[in-house]
């Protein structure tokens, strides 16, 4: 097959909008319900926006005059068609005259190590834990507004190490001082605390001081051993406690600075877990510490989404498996009582576990099961792996996947290293799988008639068996017609993009924030800085697709199951040749639906009436998801949904439904995590509800009303498509639809 041609991007229009009576009429309406606050899809299209503020009224009028402008003069008329009739959907419209791009994963080292530019100055390296998740909070706010999508840091743990150590050095500096002016009369002049600074910068590498290292410490500031290590103890308790106020103020920080208009928080993902330094180790376990304690009033962090990351031998073995299963419990409580020790034996002593990480899976799973977070990515997936990543490599995070936590997922690059540092998502457009199955199905069902009209077929089993080969067939042909038109209007809008001017994203350029921005001048055109991002071509309602097409899903039916895969099989082909013609990153996505799983929906019912299974709800299943209703088993769905990862490299998720409080039997998180490392998920969550009484604080699985105090104020925290959302009422129609009907599964 051979691309077809693609038009370079030229202005539509260059005198001015236009605008048809009916879009007039149609706009009116919208801005009417804006202005009267109106509970309704438009409203609530964002779960984390609230439109019903005076600012998130004035993104909303802006949002939707901007989509109209952007389709009457912007996108090229086949392509404007196709998304008003809803065979596609062009993601963020509202955004498009911007020129921006959808997301960003910060490589953070120089930024914290030599300092970065904003708006009105100069920020100097940072010399804490505290500074390093105060300025990281501040980065994720300030390129918010440089982007239409979410942000994420690839390696939390190993970027806020750094700050660790400085605490370290500053905390047992302090310490060290006050014994030796008050122990041994010594006169804590400038210099004297300036030469001691140095020696320790020099001479401490470590919150862990071997033996070596702690005798070099005896001897310059004339300390007896004992109370060196009383010292030592005190310094690494400052840290920790300093480490824990760090990452609650972080996360406080991430659920209340407010970026876009409309009261939104910062769309933030932080990626770890394999950093086996003791002060990475220290950043996560505090930052896990404060995620599960909460909020203000213990509730449950909305951001950032959390992922852990699942390595074979450095965070995970199967014997480390089977030593947690025998006793999750007391094992977990034998983890949060380990202790640093500074004495000689310490560096003899055997580990619980044969992994360094393993502990801050338990911690993980724990926190998972009380506050939905971490996701889980699996780093030996095979589409997930890095033939550079090597364990004692110190900066083996540059060859780790990471994600956005939505899902998008940016790793495999044809113009650079293949790594997910200084990338993200130019953007993605999706496909209504059910209105192409839907009309599939009228086209043959009208031939099959006149063939068995004909006398064509000898039996019922021979009319079924070529009914179910032309339904694949044409099915099969108009998706990928639509991947053809998708693919085109990608690169449209990628050569649109590229003429926006390097001074359009200040942020992103003065710090070299998206690689290749920084040797831009801000005159300049973006042009080829932009080309290691990801286009991605997405799809929606692929069960919905196949009740329509065989009156059954693929979490059922073989023959469903097959023909969906080997749909979006081909469907990477086609996303292969555009990379390989136009030279850009090209990846099938697994669409996360969040608006859009309503829009299709409503388009195909208005059309095509209410058809069982397809259109008589209010919302379209996610990209190859089993249908939410369906009824199977934990380890079905996954094993289902496994394959279905590799394919989709522009990003995925799969979760499963838990019934009942989590918390109370965490070994069960371990093992969903297991099964899915087993079965090949790529990035995988587990829900359960999370509610809460605002009124009293009790956090149990809450129906009518509190158990406690009787109040019906209750939120609940549920995942929409990868985040969180802070109560259901602020969901959309759909999702709320989908919401209730998602039945849980079992785990055998």
């Amino acid at each position: 097959m051979v691309c077809r041609k693609v038009e370079k991007y030229e202005s539509k229009n260059k005198g001015g909008i236009k605008m048809q009576p009916q879009l007039t009429e149609n706009l009116k309406n919208i801005i009417a319900g804006i202005v009267n606050v109106e509970s309704n899809d438009t409203c609530n299209e964002n779960a984390n926006m609230s439109s019903m503020t005076p600012a998130g009224q004035m993104m909303k009028f802006a949002s939707e005059v901007s989509k109209i402008y952007a389709l009457e003069n912007l996108v090229s008329p086949r392509f404007k068609k196709a998304h008003e009739k809803g065979l596609i959907h062009i993601h963020d419209l509202d955004f498009y005259s911007s020129k921006t791009t959808t997301c960003l994963q910060y490589d953070l080292a120089d930024m914290f190590e030599n300092g970065f530019y904003t708006k009105h100055g100069y920020i100097r390296e940072a010399q804490s834990i505290s500074t390093y998740a105060t300025l990281a909070t501040i980065i994720f706010q300030t390129n918010q507004n440089e982007q239409h999508g979410g942000q994420a840091i690839p390696a939390f743990d190993f970027y806020m190490a750094k700050g660790v150590l400085k605490s370290f050095r500053r905390h047992l500096k302090r310490r060290i001082l006050s014994f030796v002016e008050i122990k041994n009369g010594v006169e804590i002049t400038q210099e004297y605390e300036k030469n001691a600074k140095e020696f320790l910068k020099k001479n401490v590498p470590s919150i862990k001081c071997n033996k070596n290292e702690i005798k070099l410490l005896e001897e310059y500031f004339k300390i007896n051993r004992d109370d060196l290590i009383k010292l030592l103890v005190e310094a690494y308790d400052d840290t920790q406690n300093e480490t824990y106020q760090a990452m609650e103020g972080f996360l406080h920080n991430l659920n209340t600075m407010h970026s876009r208009g409309g009261n939104q928080v910062v769309f933030s993902s932080i990626n770890y877990g394999t950093d086996t330094s003791e002060e990475g180790r220290m950043v996560i376990r505090e930052l896990l510490k404060a995620t599960s304690s909460g909020l203000g009033k213990n509730e449950t962090p909305i951001f950032p989404i959390q992922i852990f990351k699942v390595k074979e031998g450095l965070n995970y073995s199967d014997n480390d498996y089977e030593l947690a299963r025998s006793d999750f419990d007391e094992i977990l409580e034998t983890v949060k009582k380990q202790k640093i020790s500074y004495d000689d034996n310490s560096e003899n002593k055997k580990s619980l576990f044969e992994t360094p990480n393993f502990d801050l899976l338990l911690l993980s799973c724990e926190t998972s099961s009380r506050r939905l977070f971490p996701n889980f990515v699996f780093l030996d997936s095979e589409f997930n792996r890095h033939e550079k990543w090597r364990m004692d490599d110190p900066e083996r995070y540059k060859y780790e996947i990471a994600t956005m936590g939505c899902r998008t997922r940016v790793f495999e690059n044809v113009n650079g290293e293949k790594t997910s540092l200084g990338r993200g998502n130019l953007s993605f457009t999706s496909i209504n799988f059910p209105r192409i199955a839907i009309l599939t199905r009228k086209n043959v069902e009208k031939e099959i008639a006149e063939m068995e009209k004909d006398g064509k077929f000898a039996n019922e089993e021979e009319k079924n068996n070529k009914k179910v080969e032309l339904l694949t067939e044409e099915f099969q042909k108009k998706v990928l017609e639509a991947t053809y038109l998708v693919g085109d209007q990608l690169y449209e809008r990628y050569n649109f993009q590229r003429t926006a001017l390097a001074k359009q994203f200040p942020f992103m350029r003065s710090n070299n924030l998206w690689k290749g921005l920084g040797e831009k001048d801000g005159n300049d055109e973006v042009g080829d800085a932009i080309n290691t991002g990801s286009l991605s071509i997405g799809f929606v309602g692929g069960a919905n697709a196949m009740y329509a097409l065989f009156d059954a899903e693929h979490g059922t039916s073989e023959v469903a199951y097959k023909v969906l895969y080997d749909t979006i099989e081909k469907m990477g082909a086609v996303a292969d040749e555009f990379r390989d013609k136009y030279h850009l990153n090209y990846s099938i996505l697994a669409t996360p639906a969040e608006s859009l799983a309503g829009r299709f929906l409503r388009i195909d019912r208005d059309e095509f009436g209410v058809i069982k299974n397809v259109t008589d709800r209010d919302y379209y299943v996610n990209s190859f998801h089993i249908d939410v209703k369906k009824e199977i088993s934990l380890f079905d769905k996954i094993r289902k949904e496994a394959p279905f990862h590799k394919l989709t490299k522009g990003g995925h998720i799969t979760y499963v439904e838990l019934d009942g409080e989590a918390r109370k039997n965490m070994g069960v998180m371990l093992k969903i995590v297991k099964i899915m490392k087993d079965s090949g998920i790529g990035y995988g969550s587990i829900n359960h509800p999370v509610d809460r009484c605002r009124d009293c604080g009790t956090e149990a699985i809450i129906y009518d009303k509190c158990p406690i105090c009787g109040s019906h104020n209750i939120s609940r925290i549920r995942r929409i498509t990868g985040y969180l959302t802070g109560d259901l009422d602020s969901w959309n129609s759909a999702k709320q639809a989908e919401e209730h009907d998602r039945v849980k599964h079992g785990i055998k």
